[in-house]
């Protein structure tokens, strides 16, 4: 058992991930990945809080290895009934198998 903890333990750092707290990743802001979980969280703003946004940019990817992946994301929308820009802030769970869920999500005014 303490073998397979330290092979464990031994692949999330090659991989530059401990499991723990969140990990900043640059490198995923502009990925289609992001995106999609971006859309996913868009959807939920409409299914859930009756808001309608259209993301314009993601600002910042930070990651969480979990029994998955947690992924904050933090995105600029513009929204369909209000001026100005909404700052948003969704956190998706990525499950190993591939399914994705809304964990949180929510924005707030820019003006």
């Amino acid at each position: 058992m303490f073998k397979l903890l330290v092979v464990l333990a031994l692949v999330a750092a090659i991989q530059g991930q401990l499991p723990g707290g969140f990990t900043n990743r640059p490198e995923l802001v502009d990925q289609e990945s992001t995106g999609a979980l971006v859309r996913l969280a868009v959807q939920e703003l409409k299914d859930q809080q009756n808001l309608f946004v259209s993301p314009v940019k993601v600002l910042t990817v930070g990651t969480q290895v979990v029994a998955g992946m947690n992924y904050h994301i933090v995105f600029t929308a513009r929204s369909f009934s209000t001026a100005g820009v909404l700052t948003c802030t969704a956190r998706v769970y990525q499950h190993f198998t591939g399914v994705q869920t809304v964990s949180s999500v929510a924005c707030d005014s820019k003006f």
